[in-house]
């Protein structure tokens, strides 16, 4: 009897309404704000509520790297990829990643190729795994010492800097991702010179680019560099960057897009919060202008509905405050930066 009155109760708790979908904007929040303890719990929180959620799992394979716990990282994406859950190549790019931090290049060289065996890829995502094919070989067949973590690893590093140069020049994201991976955990001293001329590189990603120097500042290095983005050059002084997350600009905008949007469809909220700061990491250190909160989170609410299919834009343009060529002009700067920067592979929480 006492238990039939404990179930009964039990059925009658109700979850907070969008539960899911507030633990994920937290999740991501924090994993972007470099809070990985609190990432890790909102989306271990999120997958009790939903087991199948996509991002909810990428989130803890993210927020595991960050903590260091990258066994447990491999484990999961591994599972991921077993059991088809989220973006195939997405969940793939960071499961190797993870594979060439621990040092498993063995592994790394029969995943990939039985990738190559398996699927037919485009010809520039075919040579991207190619060439992470022949590092994988190279580090297999002539293994050096681990990685020393320490501020100054006494192994001669060389031959591994000059490889993972390479992959910076490649064309592919996923390889100058794993390359900015890997170089975090090397002596910058040994490696500054590496993220010069990635930095000042016409070609290079410029959500990568934007990673390179949050890993600059956050080692205090105090040198001035030369930034190539979206066709203009730049003199960066690095100590002098200011942190996205914190800037009140993209605070405020965050805000009123929340305000206009969220009580009545927390998805398209949650998506147009994506797309905002996809959009300043791949301008970084430059600022959206106008300085107006209300006219980009106007902006953002119709791009993420021409994204996902939704009409949003009608009711916008209605607005008298914004005429809708200016509108018009700021929805296909976003989703220019968002088809260009990042496309199909983009790695999500990054």
């Amino acid at each position: 009897m006492a238990n039939e009155k404990k179930d009964k109760k039990t059925s009658n708790i109700v979850p907070f309404p969008n539960l899911s979908s507030r633990l994920l904007e937290k999740g991501m929040s924090s994993l972007k704000a470099k809070q990985f303890k609190e990432s890790l719990s909102c989306f271990l929180q999120l997958l009790d509520i939903d087991p199948g959620h996509s991002q909810g799992h990428l989130g803890v394979v993210l927020s595991l790297i960050e903590l260091g716990q990258l066994q447990e990282a491999k484990l999961r994406a591994e599972k991921m990829l077993k059991q088809g859950i989220g973006e195939y190549f997405d969940v793939l790019q960071i499961y190797l990643s993870v594979l060439i931090q621990l040092s498993e290049y063995e592994t790394v060289v029969s995943v990939v190729e039985a990738v190559l065996e398996e699927h037919q890829l485009p010809a520039a995502q075919a040579e991207s795994f190619y060439q992470l094919l022949h590092f994988s070989r190279k580090m297999a067949d002539d293994p050096e010492p681990p990685i020393d973590l320490s501020p100054d690893p006494p192994q001669d590093r060389s031959k591994e800097i000059e490889t993972l140069r390479a992959m910076l020049a490649s064309d592919e994201i996923h390889n100058q991702w794993i390359a900015m991976q890997q170089l975090s955990y090397m002596n910058p001293e040994d490696t500054f010179g590496v993220y010069q001329e990635f930095l000042k590189n016409q070609d290079g990603h410029p959500g990568i680019k934007t990673m390179a120097l949050n890993y600059l500042k956050s080692k205090d290095i105090e040198e001035t560099v030369v930034l190539h983005k979206f066709g203009n050059t730049y003199s960066i002084n690095i100590q002098e960057l200011h942190d996205v997350y914190e800037d009140s600009f993209n605070l405020e905008v965050k805000k009123e897009l929340e305000n206009r949007l969220e009580q009545d469809n927390p998805t398209l909220t949650e998506f147009a919060l994506t797309i905002w700061w996809d959009y300043i990491l791949a301008i970084y250190p430059q600022v959206p202008e106008p300085a107006d909160p209300h006219y980009w989170a106007r902006a953002l609410q119709c791009a993420a509905g021409k994204l996902i299919g939704m009409d949003s834009c009608e009711a916008i343009e209605s607005e008298i405050e914004i005429h809708p060529e200016n509108l018009e002009k700021a929805v296909e700067q976003l989703l220019d930066i968002e088809r260009f920067t990042f496309g199909p592979n983009k790695f999500q929480g990054y």
